[in-house]
């Protein structure tokens, strides 16, 4: 007998090929954690949380991409829905929801408030390691939004989320907040005739706080970059 996709009437498709370990971390957690640790989760994902911790859903986005957690402990089902059609996105997000999840569920408080100062990777690892992905990021950011204009990356996060801000003298600057205290901003400059293009990668300082692990950084930094990009290009091809 053929099972019946529960969410398939929503456009939401089966998550496939994922490895069971984040499965296992996240059934783990709604088996050992009061419910009150898993709302703090939650809100650390900046996720929708229903049910109890026995039959619960958890639902989050992310830059057009929506993840539904059918959790039934020991048995968790993915699925996921995603307007801008990256076929594997999905599975590249999951490992970064499960952390943040699980340093939510761990946390003594809630999440820590913005703050007014922003900084480069360099500040999450060791300096001469990190700064590197400082030309990387840009490099990639570059290489996918040439000579973006702002009108453009503004409709481009209208379809994504996040939004325009003032960044000193930049063409244009963007910034987003995936997660609960993890806040990134691009801002770009344009050439001229002596100097190439030239961005700038950032965080918000209280992003330190949340002790979100660099590799989850570094990877949701290059889904930033993929997915807004994808977005311009749907932009410059409606015109």
């Amino acid at each position: 007998m053929t099972s019946v996709d529960p969410f398939g009437n929503m456009g939401f498709r089966r998550g496939e090929g994922i490895e069971e370990r984040w499965f296992t971390k996240l059934s783990s957690l709604f088996e050992s954690k009061s419910w009150d640790a898993l709302i703090r989760g939650a809100k650390y994902l900046k996720a929708e949380l229903s049910g109890v911790a026995s039959d619960a859903l958890l639902k989050t986005s992310f830059m057009g991409l929506e993840l539904l957690f059918s959790i039934k402990p020991p048995r968790i089902d993915l699925y996921y829905l995603d307007k801008l059609e990256k076929p594997r996105h999905y599975a590249q997000y999951l490992p970064i929801v499960v952390n943040c999840f699980e340093r939510g569920c761990l946390a003594k408080s809630d999440p820590p408030p913005p703050s007014t100062e922003l900084v480069s990777i360099a500040r999450f690892g060791g300096a001469d390691t990190m700064r590197g992905y400082d030309r990387v990021f840009a490099s990639q950011l570059l290489g996918i939004m040439p000579n973006a204009k702002p009108e453009e990356v503004q409709k481009a996060a209208e379809l994504v989320g996040g939004k325009l801000v003032e960044h000193l003298d930049a063409l244009w600057a963007y910034e987003i907040e995936p997660l609960a205290s993890v806040r990134v901003r691009f801002a770009y400059w344009p050439g001229d005739e002596e100097l190439p293009p030239y961005a700038s990668i950032l965080y918000g300082a209280e992003t330190l706080l949340t002790e979100i692990p660099i590799e989850d950084l570094k990877a949701l930094t290059f889904l930033i970059i993929s997915r807004l990009g994808t977005a311009y290009h749907l932009v410059k091809s409606r015109k």
